[in-house]
């Protein structure tokens, strides 16, 4: 892991002596934590890891999570109790005048811990620069990302084999869920989305109890975590016969995220990728239903940073995975949303998840 902590500090706006990732406890967990520890299971609740500018990793760890702790290359400590634990954090931060912390990361509490163990040290908030270096994947990240990637991708040319009329949300999404985990996921990345109907014009729909009808927009947007790294993925269906106006939506939504994704590669601004797919969208009757970013970063977490959007400040580089997700929403209607996750590369862009984007009415 000491290629990532030097990104980090690489990346730093000022100097620091150390950087101090702190995590509370489930669900105030700090991916940045994991990130620069590099430990693939645990949960490491109210566990510090200090970053050194030479790149170190000192990470102080609960008897409980001790054995996931050795299996990353951080120097480990055991403390048995709060008071060990913040006399062992006291020890090794002293000395340090200028720390870094992540300030998204840490809670409130774990401030006053901090504050508590190096009352005379300035803090220095280093979010941008843990952001930045995360951005950019290393072949670990890409191997894993890439495996997730390949799980959700098998589930979702496997939705038409399950999907049926009459059955409700909350069972399509339950059945997606189960069968990433059957593949090899740990868990899902987020809730399931699973839309029939008019839900479907809901970008952050939660699933529900009504049942698939015929002439429905079916839209499914899941991921799955694979050693802790997300992926991404939306695809929609049609139930039974179709108005032309859904297909024409389909058809408009394809079309969009295929200049999308023909417009990546690094150097190009993300707003570049974004009005490649929102200029087209609303060139067509569907002006101004693209009502979200074209994409966003993935890793960690599902949203891992940086957008393709307008209003973001963003070049692409190479290893940037993203998703590229154009969508149309008509309230009261229905909508369709296509996503994949790319890899930026020099001349274009890998695309990772591989299921069907053709048409297909269930």
């Amino acid at each position: 892991m000491k290629e990532r902590v030097l990104r980090i500090f690489s990346n730093l706006a000022e100097p620091v002596d150390a950087i101090l990732l702190m995590n509370d406890q489930e669900p105030m967990a700090d991916a940045g934590f994991f990130y620069a520890a590099g430990v693939e299971s645990g949960l490491f609740e109210e566990c510090p890891a200090i970053l050194w500018p030479d790149g170190r990793v000192q990470l102080l760890t609960s008897r409980l999570e001790e054995t996931s702790a050795r299996a990353s290359s951080a120097d480990i400590q055991v403390f048995f109790s709060s008071a060990e634990r913040e006399a062992l954090l006291q020890e090794a931060l002293k000395g340090v005048k200028r720390l870094g912390i992540n300030g998204p990361g840490i809670t409130c509490r774990g401030m006053r811990a901090v504050e508590k163990a190096v009352p005379e040290a300035r803090f220095v908030d280093v979010e941008q620069a843990i952001g930045r270096a995360r951005m950019i994947k290393d072949r670990k990240e890409v191997e894993n990302i890439r495996e997730a990637c390949r799980i959700a991708s098998r589930v979702a040319d496997q939705i038409p084999d399950f999907l049926r009329l009459g059955m409700p949300e909350y069972e399509a999404a339950a059945e997606i869920g189960y069968r990433m985990q059957k593949m090899g996921a740990s868990s899902v990345s987020f809730d399931t989305i699973a839309a029939f109907g008019p839900g479907s014009a809901e970008p952050h729909y939660v699933p529900g109890d009504r049942r698939l009808e015929a002439g429905d927009p079916a839209l499914f947007d899941f991921g799955c975590k694979y050693r802790r790294y997300c992926s991404d993925i939306t695809r929609t269906f049609l139930a039974a016969y179709q108005e032309k106006q859904a297909r024409r939506m389909y058809e408009v939504v394809l079309e969009a995220q295929r200049r999308a994704i023909g417009a990546v590669r690094a150097g190009v601004a993300g707003s570049d990728v974004d009005a490649a797919a929102r200029s087209y969208i609303d060139s067509t009757e569907f002006k101004g239903r693209l009502i979200h970013s074209t994409g966003h970063g993935l890793g960690l977490n599902v949203h891992d940073g940086g957008r393709l959007a307008p209003n973001i400040d963003l070049v692409l580089e190479e290893n940037m995975i993203m998703t590229v997700e154009p969508g149309v929403y008509l309230p009261g209607v229905g909508g369709v949303r296509i996503e994949d996750d790319v890899r930026v590369t020099k001349d274009g862009c890998e695309v990772l998840t591989s299921a069907k984007r053709e048409l297909r009415v269930i």
